[in-house]
């Protein structure tokens, strides 16, 4: 069995956004929050949460799809939801997913220290 998701919301880039990137068409970015198959693993606090950013391209000819699913980032779902949050609010697409994601958990490591 995969791993399930939960939406926690979405937003359209905007047009300077899209004047800047040179694109001419409606680009919508949804944010998910992944959890791995509690059949795998023992005991259901041990799951892990990931993140997954779908983007969809509104074109003439069709719906084009993009995403990127980064499974087990922590094993905390309140924390992922932060994460997802700040994703949101920056507007970080599939392709910047990863670097952006070990920026963000850096950070919080050196916090901690």
């Amino acid at each position: 069995m995969e791993a399930s998701r939960t939406y926690h919301g979405g937003t359209f880039l905007g047009w300077d956004d899209l004047q800047e990137a040179k694109i001419n068409h409606r680009v919508e970015l949804e944010y998910y929050q992944t959890k791995n198959d509690i059949n795998n693993i023992l005991n259901e606090d041990e799951a892990k949460y990931g993140i997954e950013i779908l983007k969809k391209e509104y074109e003439k000819d069709g719906i084009y799809i993009e995403s990127n699913n980064i499974k087990n980032v922590c094993d905390s779902s309140k924390k992922v939801i932060e994460i997802i949050n700040v994703l949101k609010k920056n507007k970080v697409t599939p392709v910047g997913l990863q670097d952006v994601l070990d920026d963000l958990l850096m950070q919080q490591e050196m916090h901690l220290d």
